[in-house]
């Protein structure tokens, strides 16, 4: 599905979607798209992969392409007169599902505003298909939020992540099925595992990754971390989290990776959002067991950081990039005052006389250094 708000003759938000299981995690796009990120001074694109099938079911009458179409309709009442036209592409492959979503898509009713291209194929041919149609959403100047969901750990190469991180102003979502992608894994040969993974991956750092492992949930912590590594070596900023159920059973794994700090900054704020409605609660896939955004964690995050930058003097940049990478805070001030509390960090700060300790700007400060103990 693509998704073009445009804000004063240009792109405020566009979104290319793909596939739909799990209504509930349609909110977290919808919700990115009412709130477009004012801080960034320029435009907010959305493309996600999420939007796809017959666009109802018997259990649930609005599958995610109505929800979709609904969230655009929200976001063009929030944001009223700023808003020029939002361009919704669905891209389904099965064409009785196809069908049906066109006839459902024919009883909607919609603003205006709203445009809707449905499309008939794959996911990687239905990309292709819409860098042809006008105001291709993957022009280089546009900026880009990518929600990558597909059926199961086929269909979407990791070359086609590298391809959307590569344009400047470009986000990703992903909805990494390391559950798949370990039994695939496990299965071996049979299940053609080596063409599917090294696809998956896009190399293949996976064999190293998962030598000898013998336990799925293992494998399905490897896998994460090292899907988020690769992120890291595309984008400065990128983060995993483990999502649940009600009953706190795991549910799946979604990937973040933005270029810019204040993206992973609105994701964890949305995530937060969602995460008090009670639909999900949320885990960190980097530490076992940790339910997200919980206060308690500050000992575990803190003494984490302090064993990663032990022995080192390091900005306050640097450990705010650490905090939003790897901890659930979206800045480092909480863990360093914790740290300062406890004295395994000294600061010297020579261009910020009036700092108080255990206090640290909201904004990188120059010349504020971190001296964290051996």
């Amino acid at each position: 599905m693509a998704i073009n708000v445009t804000q004063e003759g240009h792109a405020l938000g566009r979104a290319a979607a793909h596939g739909c299981q799990d209504h509930h995690a349609q909110e977290i796009p919808a919700r990115l798209v009412r709130d477009p990120w004012p801080a960034r001074k320029r435009a907010r694109c959305l493309v996600h992969r999420r939007i796809r099938g017959p666009g109802e079911y018997t259990d649930y009458p609005d599958g995610s392409p109505i929800a979709a179409i609904k969230a655009g309709d929200d976001a063009l009442k929030v944001l009223g007169s700023m808003v020029g036209a939002i361009h919704c592409v669905f891209i389904e492959e099965d064409r009785r599902r196809f069908a049906n979503l066109q006839g459902r898509l024919d009883r909607e009713s919609t603003n205006a505003k709203i445009r809707r291209y449905p499309i008939l194929g794959t996911f990687v041919h239905g990309m292709t298909d819409v860098r042809k149609l006008a105001g291709n959403p993957f022009d280089s100047n546009a900026p880009t939020f990518a929600f990558l969901d597909p059926f199961g750990p086929e269909g979407l190469p990791f070359a086609l992540v590298r391809e959307l991180l590569a344009l400047p102003g470009c986000e990703v979502l992903v909805n990494v099925d390391s559950d798949g992608i370990g039994r695939i894994y496990r299965a071996g040969g049979w299940a053609n595992h080596r063409v599917l993974l090294n696809e998956a991956f896009g190399d293949s750092s996976w064999e190293r990754e998962l030598e000898g492992v013998a336990q799925l949930p293992v494998a399905i912590m490897k896998i994460v971390n090292l899907y988020k590594r690769k992120l890291r070596t595309l984008v400065p900023y990128a983060y995993t989290f483990e999502m649940r159920g009600r009953g706190g059973a795991f549910d799946y794994h979604l990937a973040f990776a933005s270029q810019h700090h204040l993206g992973l900054e609105k994701m964890k704020e949305v995530m937060k959002q969602i995460d008090q409605t009670g639909a999900y609660c949320f885990s960190d896939a980097n530490v076992n067991q940790h339910i997200l955004f919980r206060e308690d964690d500050l000992p575990t995050y803190a003494d984490q950081t302090a064993r990663h930058f032990a022995g080192q003097r390091v900005s306050w940049k640097e450990t705010n990039d650490y905090a939003l990478n790897e901890t659930i805070f979206t800045n480092a001030r909480k863990v360093l005052a914790f740290l300062e509390k406890v004295g395994r960090i000294d600061v010297t700060a020579p261009n910020y006389p009036q700092r108080k300790r255990f206090t640290f700007p909201d904004e990188s400060h120059p010349g504020m250094y971190i001296h964290f103990t051996a």
